[in-house]
């Protein structure tokens, strides 16, 4: 986790006061990085609110938050901590994106389990999941003081140097996590058979499992000898659907924290896409650090931005 010099920590007061822990985690990690920590919230203000909420108690409710928020800085620069703090007013996962994208953060922190249940992601956090281009760390509200249990997912190709790099990524993140918090480091690759033709026996697919199994093992461990980890690992080797075997994994082994690879839909290619990426999402109810493969285009541009090509326009978004 040395590599962040700029966090961006999302308060999230629509859902009550800012949990504890998840504070003393960001608190630690700008400390240990000499980060600068901006403390952030977004108040929602649709359209309707305009006419049917009295602009009286909107301003009120802003300078409620910005109170809070400047209190948690308040907190940090008295742990010496580099802070500031800021308030917006709209969509919130647009206005975090912006944020990040105009102060170029290389982390966005946030919480879950606090207006859902323990294990639901909100529509904000999916939407940065898929379109902030920074690394996204989704805490639960009450996560241990200590992660026991790290898992990387990963789909080592060596024929693709684009999500060879993503791989890499999630690796030093979570070996740099399993080191701070002493944590048991465990690695997984879900595969799938494909080539077969319709009607194969079954001894067909047996010799097949067996001869493409062992080769694409070799290339995982391949992969995990020249990462040159420095440290001891768990490997899960596991045929089947990626967001349902990562998720039954995670639960089994009791994971406190699943660093992964996600991209959107309009984004590059990486190590999962779309719905593949919301199902595993959507299952584990455990902390999420999910990053970005190298090249990533944020859909979502600051107002002004003349979209190219390359990057179509988000319909969200407008």
């Amino acid at each position: 986790m040395e590599r962040f010099r700029n966090i961006l920590f999302v308060a999230g007061l629509d859902h009550g006061p800012v949990p504890r822990r998840a504070l003393e985690r960001a608190l630690s990690l700008a400390r240990a990085n000499r980060a600068k920590l901006t403390f952030f919230d977004v108040v929602h203000e649709p359209e309707l609110s305009r006419a049917i909420v009295p602009p009286g108690i909107l301003a009120r409710v802003r300078g409620d938050r910005c109170r809070l928020l400047t209190r948690l800085a308040a907190e940090a620069q008295e742990r010496g901590v580099e802070t500031e703090a800021e308030l917006a007013v709209g969509k919130p996962f647009l206005e975090i994106i912006r944020k990040v994208q105009r102060s170029e953060h290389d982390l966005v922190i946030t919480t879950r389990g606090r207006s859902l249940g323990a294990g639901a992601i909100d529509r904000t956090t999916m939407q940065l999941m898929r379109r902030c281009p920074c690394a996204t760390w989704v805490l639960r509200a009450h996560a241990a003081n200590r992660f026991t249990r790290v898992l990387a997912a990963i789909d080592p190709d060596a024929n693709n140097r684009q999500k060879d790099s993503l791989n890499r990524k999630i690796m030093e993140l979570a070996v740099s996590m399993a080191r701070r918090e002493g944590s048991e480091l465990h690695v997984v690759h879900v595969w799938k058979l494909y080539g077969l033709p319709v009607g194969a026996s079954g001894e067909q697919w047996k010799q097949w499992e067996q001869t493409a199994g062992a080769e694409i093992k070799r290339r995982l461990y391949d992969f995990l000898t020249d990462c040159d980890l420095g440290l001891d690992s768990q490997v899960h080797f596991v045929a089947g659907k990626p967001a349902v075997a990562i998720s039954r994994l995670a639960s089994r082994m009791k994971v406190d924290l699943l660093v992964m690879g996600t991209v959107c839909r309009t984004g590059v290619r990486g190590l999962f896409i779309g719905n593949t990426a919301e199902g595993v999402l959507e299952r584990v109810d455990c902390s999420l650090l999910t990053v970005k493969p190298d090249g990533f285009v944020s859909p979502i541009r600051l107002p002004g931005f003349q979209m190219s090509d390359r990057a179509p326009a988000d319909r969200e978004a407008r």
